[in-house]
């Protein structure tokens, strides 16, 4: 087979014309006759090589900087095709939730047998469907590495513990309590300089985000344009997000759990490796069938309320822990 063609880029952020770009498969190039493997492969990127090296790696065309040698065309690239897959269908209708359920708790059992790394990206339906308690058990129970949220997650859980409420409603008997419960508590908590903060002082007592910082599990909340306040924590930068996600990425994930939220599951299913397995849970099976035909087909979708499937895995993990 050819080698590839490299060109150096034109400027910082500018690459040449015909760049190959990148899948989420698992992709080789030929150099001088070595095949060599591409590192952090992920879609949508570009490919740039180091010859004297005999070093290959994918990178966003932002960080790409002048005189980079960058793959042009699509000679020498050679791309894995798929295998077997985790589990078959990519939206689960037919099938019984519980069974996926009980195979998703298997995951995620032998998953940290092994030593792996499970993320898990929640939206604010979590809290809003009474999920926010099993959800923190996971993360007790060590099922949890890197949690991955919004701002407005982040400002339900942390209401929830402050007022019992989520958007103004009692998580308790689901009356309207009042309407600027969620402003207050992120006044509440950015008054104290951070969530963590917040926890050491005993004004944040329970739920997912005090779970993480009291086992120190990474949490990384992401802003978006609808955001109130927004809380101290979060990244309004999203170039700066995008590398903080991708940076634990790169370190290792084996499952990701991705739990009603299409923003951040198309955002980081966009960054992952094929190989990497992803359950999707969400109420509209509209939401999981977009993701898939993105070209994230490694994902398997479960279209169910995200608080019922939440507290059936925990039930079915203690299960299985005796």
């Amino acid at each position: 087979m050819e080698s590839v063609e490299l060109k150096p880029a034109p400027d910082d952020g500018v690459l040449p014309d015909g760049f190959y770009v990148t899948s989420n498969k698992r992709t080789w190039i030929i150099l001088n006759g070595e095949k060599i493997e591409v590192k952090n492969v992920r879609m949508d990127c570009c490919i740039v090589v180091d010859p004297v090296k005999k070093e290959a790696y994918s990178l966003e065309p932002r960080k790409v900087k002048k005189g980079m040698l960058v793959v042009v065309g699509e000679k020498g690239v050679i791309e894995e095709e798929p295998g077997f897959r985790f589990m078959t269908s990519p939206v689960s209708t037919e099938r019984p939730t519980y069974l996926v359920i009980r195979e998703t708790a298997e995951e995620l059992i032998n998953v940290k047998r092994r030593g792996g790394r499970v993320f898990v990206a929640a939206g604010p339906a979590v809290i809003h469907s009474g999920g926010r308690d099993a959800l923190a058990e996971l993360v007790r129970m060590g099922y949890v590495d890197v949690l991955v949220v919004g701002n407005g997650f982040a400002v339900h859980d942390l209401e929830a513990s402050i007022f019992g409420t989520s958007l103004g409603v009692s998580l308790r008997d689901g009356k309207y309590v009042h309407h600027a419960t969620h402003v207050w508590t992120i006044n509440k908590i950015n008054s104290c300089g951070s969530i963590a903060k917040a926890v050491e002082l005993g004004i944040v007592r329970d739920g997912v985000l005090y779970e993480c910082i009291k086992r120190g599990v990474k949490y990384i909340i992401v802003g978006s344009i609808r955001d109130d306040g927004p809380l101290k924590d979060t990244i309004t930068d999203m170039v700066k997000a995008q590398d903080v996600i991708r940076e634990e990425i790169v370190k290792g994930v084996d499952l990701v759990l991705v739990l009603a939220t299409m923003l951040l599951g198309i955002g980081i299913c966009n960054m992952l490796p094929y190989h990497v397995k992803v359950v999707f849970v969400d109420i509209n099976p509209a939401v999981i069938a977009r993701v898939y035909d993105r070209g994230s087909t490694q994902i398997r979708g479960v279209v169910t309320d995200v608080g019922l499937f939440l507290r059936e895995l925990v039930r079915v993990l203690r299960e299985y822990n005796g």
